[in-house]
């Protein structure tokens, strides 16, 4: 019998092909390295186009951190750890809002299938490589394994900066929060953008990503959005509709 919107998939099921699906997702994005000078190349351009629109604020972001410790370990533990808050909106969904769980996981997985196909198509170097000035902050101070960030891992992608992962994943938290939210408390639904606004602001500050790559980050998940409820229009009748008795037949 086909599990309906409302039914949860059994987790002993679904949790593993998660945890299996990121994996073989960082894995992939490893394979998918270019290396430079495709990947220096493109930060220069990024950097050319944001002083044409003037938005290159990621040098000035970065040295008003210069001399605020305190700030720098918050931003640095936050730039870790925010990414904690999808397996903590996934088990949320799956507990208590199963009807929207479905929809909103493959939201996620598309999410990061596209990221795959952009890193590919436009490997770049982030600020705090390409960018003469930028300070590397989280090395710096090596917060939470920054200075071992730095060097190349088998396993790690540093020169895919594009889109912003970080505020990829925190606006599809942000989305989920306020998809869940909006039906009973709409305007508190509203807080839950700030978290994503946050992690812009972090991965500028501590030379992680352009402004250009937040955009994208933000664009990847809009994306990935438009394309589920797409699939969801278009897609044949469900299954169990299908092979369920029609009514009226003798």
């Amino acid at each position: 019998m086909f599990w309906t919107r409302s039914q949860r998939p059994a987790w002993y099921l679904e949790f593993p092909l998660l945890i299996i699906g990121y994996v073989a997702f960082g894995l992939a994005r490893a394979g998918v390295d270019r290396g430079d000078p495709a990947a220096t190349n493109n930060a220069l351009l990024v950097q050319q186009l944001e002083q044409a629109l003037r938005i290159a604020v990621e040098l000035p972001l970065n040295h008003a951190m210069l001399g605020q410790p305190v700030a720098i370990c918050l931003a640095g533990y936050f730039y870790r750890l925010c990414v904690v808050a999808v397996p903590v909106m996934l088990i949320c969904l799956y507990m208590f809002l199963p009807a929207r769980y479905g929809r909103l996981r493959t939201v996620l997985v598309v999410t990061m299938v596209i990221d795959l196909l952009l890193v590919w198509l436009y490997p770049e170097s982030p600020p705090r490589f390409a960018e003469n000035g930028v300070v590397d902050h989280l090395a710096t101070h090596d917060i939470l394994g920054g200075a071992a960030a730095r060097t190349p891992q088998p396993g790690v992608n540093l020169l895919a900066a594009m889109p912003s992962m970080h505020v990829a994943w925190t606006t599809w938290c942000a989305y989920a929060g306020w998809s869940a939210l909006r039906p009973r408390s709409p305007r508190t639904a509203w807080l839950v953008w700030l978290f994503p606004l946050l992690t812009a602001l972090v991965v500028l500050v501590t030379g992680h990503h352009y402004v250009l790559d937040v955009v994208a980050g933000v664009a990847l998940v809009a994306v990935a959005i438009s394309l589920t409820r797409l699939v969801r229009l278009v897609k044949p009748r469900r299954l169990d509709d299908l092979f369920s008795p029609r009514q009226g037949r003798a």
